[in-house]
This record gives structure tokens, sequence and C-alpha cells, in this order.
């Protein structure tokens, strides 16, 4: 297996690979990675072709001022501008163009594979960073030499040096057709013989039918001519049955029936089973605000679908005359906490979990001018100095600046990728980091009622420790949540919810605008997948 495939193959959620040079099998492997890959979201193109309709130059045209102030086009316009000199407002304009025609490739979804094989220019290579950015796996394929490619732009994708260049002819990609459904059979077309038609009675005309053909000789079962009046039926006696009917009333009790039903023996260990519910309901339309200090967000809570379970009473020893019992399996109940299995790891104090907020960091949000308009918080993932927090906190800013606990630097950020369908956001910085670790266990699910802490600077005080309980799971959109009741504010978006092992179970998000201490965090579940190649 050659290494662009494997590559590919490792990264689960995305991955921005130039691949420089030829092998031996580069054409197999090309071949390769059209059977591995090819199927719905899978892209392999040779050329990118410019809008040429003037009607649809004229729309993008107007497209492009809205995707200049954008999020993603302020972050290409800003790697344009660092890699190219003496550009002007009309060259920029003609790469946002490009761009958005080229986007319509891509289509909405958040994840995929691009092969680019063609020539890779400036357009060519940020319109690539464009679709890592929305979550795609991309490799990018220069057999003939990197060319003029900036140290700038260089540094936002992975080098996999195959061998010497050399040109090669690519041959383009043909997706497989759809198996057409096999034929539906039509039945064969039923003839009817038409009944015949008799001559009508029109005024003193009289015309008779056809007279009807008789079989010769007597019919089945039919009398004899003559007794056609005279015919008798014989029914034979009914034989009777010796004794009485089972179950039969005596003679002269018919109207004195009582049935007696005996009572229903009740099963062992299974009376007064009391049920309830693993999950309370929410109420519709809770208005829902996230807590950055950027402008918040409607949204509306969305409970999790109710479900049943029993709660079994405390088994009892068997006798000694008891030769075999049912065994009733041990239900999961969310409601009440079960015991943790973490092996021989011990539960922290409150104090020992207050000294892991040096693994969260405040963030600093600055407009294009430079001016702070906001802060949140994030989550230290990686050593090496990746973070996590909302997709809502960086898409209102240009520039971020992440600050540490007793660390009196600001250090830049560099955004890694981010999904805006679960609200979350990869950073990175150069610095060395002491990260926490993400609650992994799929053997124990998180509880109601079960402790955390919240970890976050709000409304910018740096970070503040709370304590709460989980009081419910909810689904907001499409995304795991869980509802807890440690207070947060404006600016504890990105911050850390903690168990008491000091675990990553979820990433404070926001809450309600009406009511208290009902507040959301996203799920460890749906942040597992987001960096599992940087954990």
């Amino acid at each position: 297996m050659s290494r662009m495939i494997d590559r590919l193959a490792e990264s689960g959620s995305g991955c921005f690979v130039r691949c420089v040079g030829v092998s031996d099998r580069y054409l197999l492997d090309i071949e390769e990675l059209d059977r591995r890959f090819e199927g719905e979201g899978y892209l392999r193109l040779n050329k990118l072709d410019t809008p040429t309709n003037s009607d649809e130059l004229e729309r993008l045209r107007k497209e492009s001022e809205e995707f200049a102030e954008s999020f993603e086009g302020e972050r290409l316009l800003a790697l344009y501008r660092e890699s190219v000199s003496n550009i002007n407002p009309s060259i920029e304009t003609n790469l946002i163009i490009s761009l958005l025609h080229w986007g319509k490739l891509l289509g909405s979804r958040t994840g995929g594979v691009l092969i680019y094989c063609g020539k890779t220019g400036y357009k060519e290579y940020l319109f690539c960073y464009l679709a890592y950015m929305k979550g795609w796996r991309v490799l990018v394929l220069m057999p003939e030499g990197e060319g003029k490619l900036s140290s700038v732009l260089a540094e936002k994708s992975e080098l996999i040096t195959l061998g010497m260049p050399y040109a090669v002819q690519i041959p383009d990609y043909v997706p497989p057709r759809p198996i057409a459904p096999p034929p539906v059979r039509q039945p064969a077309p039923q003839t009817y013989q038409r009944a015949p038609q008799y001559p009508q009675q029109t005024g003193d005309n009289r015309f008779s039918p056809v007279p009807r053909e008789y079989r010769n000789g007597p019919r089945p079962n039919a009398p004899m001519r003559g007794d056609e009046g005279n015919i008798k039926v014989t029914i034979p006696p009914r034989e009777r049955r010796s004794g009485p009917r089972p179950n039969a009333p005596m003679r002269g009790d018919e109207g004195n029936i009582k049935v007696k039903i005996p009572p229903r023996p009740s099963r062992k260990g299974s009376s007064n089973i009391p049920k309830q519910t693993f999950t309370a309901s929410a109420p519709e339309d809770i208005p829902y605000e996230t807590h950055s200090d950027i402008p918040p967000v409607e949204n509306n809570f969305t409970p999790y679908p109710q479900k049943v379970r029993t709660t079994l009473p405390p088994s009892r020893k068997p006798s000694a005359q008891t030769t075999m019992e049912r065994s009733v399996p041990t239900p999961i109940n969310r409601s009440a906490p079960a015991p943790m299995n973490h092996g021989r790891q011990r539960e922290l104090s409150s104090e020992e979990i207050a000294r892991l907020a040096e693994s969260v960091v405040m963030i600093t949000v600055c407009n294009k001018f430079g001016d702070m308009v906001g802060s949140a918080s994030g989550i230290v993932i990686n050593a090496d100095g990746y973070i996590l927090t909302n997709h809502h906190v960086i898409s209102k800013g240009s520039y971020f600046l992440v600050r540490f606990e007793n660390d009196n630097t600001a250090y830049p950020v560099q955004i890694v990728k981010y999904n805006n369908v679960h609200d979350m956001a990869l950073l990175k910085i150069q610095r060395r980091t002491k990260p926490l670790k993400l609650y992994r266990n799929m053997m124990q699910d998180l509880v109601r009622g079960q402790k955390v802490i919240a970890i976050g600077s709000p409304l910018g005080l740096f970070n503040t420790v709370s304590d709460g309980i989980i009081s419910g799971f909810r689904v907001i959109d499409v995304t795991d949540m869980i509802q807890f009741t440690a207070p947060i504010s404006h600016g504890s978006s990105g911050g850390a919810l903690l168990n008491t092992y000091g675990e990553i179970i979820g990433m404070c998000t926001g809450g309600a605008k009406e009511g208290q201490n009902i507040n959301l965090a996203v799920s460890c579940r749906i942040i597992e997948p987001f960096i599992m190649n940087f954990i």
C-alpha cells in the first residue's frame, strides 16, 4: 500500500496533503484510490474550469462581496495577500469568483475525499485549502514538483515526497455508472371473449334466441321425469354421545351458571415493579443562547425521545428447597448513577480538579482592525498546542489570541478545522501544553444526577470553577448535548465540563435565556470523532 493511500485511510475527519514526485506504482496507486474511495463524496479532478457565462459571472460578482466578509473569505484573502505582492481589489474579486464557482463541486457536504491532479496555482491551492476547512480529506498530486508555492501556503499542508519529479499523464476519473434496477415483468395481456349478442325485440318482429343444446342423457342427480313435485329428502338421525357433554350444566341449572376464575399465581420477585423514565421530557420552544461574548444565536430545545426503564427490587437469596430460579437481567437506569468502573483510577478532590484549570485557556476574539470584540474559552487536547472550542466563537472574528493561566504571553492562533453543524472548532498555537483527557469509556454511560465541574472564563474572569450535576440529556437540532446545573455565563463557551476523574465529558456551549441553571454542553460522544486524529 502506498504512502498517500495510507495517509488518507488513517485520517478519519480531515487532512491536507501534497504529494510531490512520481513513484514506481504512481498510476496504479491512483486507480486504487478510485476503487477504494469511489462513491458519494469522492472527487478526482484533473482541471478546474473558469466561469464563462456572463449571467453566472454577474451573479458570482454579487455574491463575492458577502463571501469576502465571511469567515472563510477573510482567511483565504489573508493567505493570498501574504503570498502574492502587488494585488488590487480586482484581482481579489476574480479570486473569490473562481472559488465560488469551484465551490459548487463540493456542494453542501461537510466531509469527503478530494484528489486534485491538475495545474496547481495560487487559486487552485486555496480552493483545496477551502475544502480542507470544510472537513474534506484533500490530496494534491504534484508529479512535476511544487513549482512557485509560497512558504505561507506550504505550511498549511503536509508534504509527502513520492519520488523524483516527472511529467506523467494522469487519466480522467470516470464515475461508476449507477446499477439500473431489474426490469419489472409485466403480466401478459388477458383476452376476454365477448358475450354473444342476441337479437332485440322491436315492433311486431319477434326474434327468438338460439335454442339451447341439451346434453345426451339425463343430468347428473336429476329426478326422474314425473317426480319433480314429489322429491323427498331423508336426513339420518344425529348420533348421540353417551353421557353428558363435558362442562355442560345440569338440566334446570341453565340460568344459575357461575364461572369462577382462579387467581393468577404471581411470579417470584416480579410483583409491585414501579416504572419510571430515565429522561424527563422538556417543554418545547425554550429560547436558547450561546455563552460567549459574540452575538447570541437563537435555537430551541428538542428533547430526547422518552424511554421507559424498570427498576427491580433487591434480589433474594435462594432457599435450600429451591431447585431452579429464573434469572432477571439487571436493567440500565440513567436516573440513578451506577458505580463508575475506572480500574485503579480514583476520584479527584475539588482542589485537585481546580488545578486542571491550567489546561483551559481564554480566547480573545478580534475584528479585522485588531480591536477586541469578545472573549471565550478553550480546552487543551494535545501536548503540541491543539485547542478545542466552539465554532460560533471564531465565526464572527478575524484574529484570535490565546492566553494561559500564569502566563502573560498572548499566542496567535491557527485554525485547523471546524464543524458548524455540531458547533466545534480546532485551533493550534506554537507552545507545548498539558492536555486534558477525554472520557472514552464506551462501557459506562453518563447518568443523570452525576456530579460535574465546569471550568471557563465567564465575563472575562479567568478560569472560573463551578460545580453541579447532570440534569438531563438533550438533542439540539442534530447534536447530542448534556444539560447540567453548574453555573456558566457569557465567555464560558468552549470551556471544559469534567467528571470527578478530571476527564472531559462535554464542552460548554450555551443555555436557556429564560430559566436558571439550564446550561448545555456538546457531548463527548460528538467530540471524540472530531478530534480523533489529534489525541
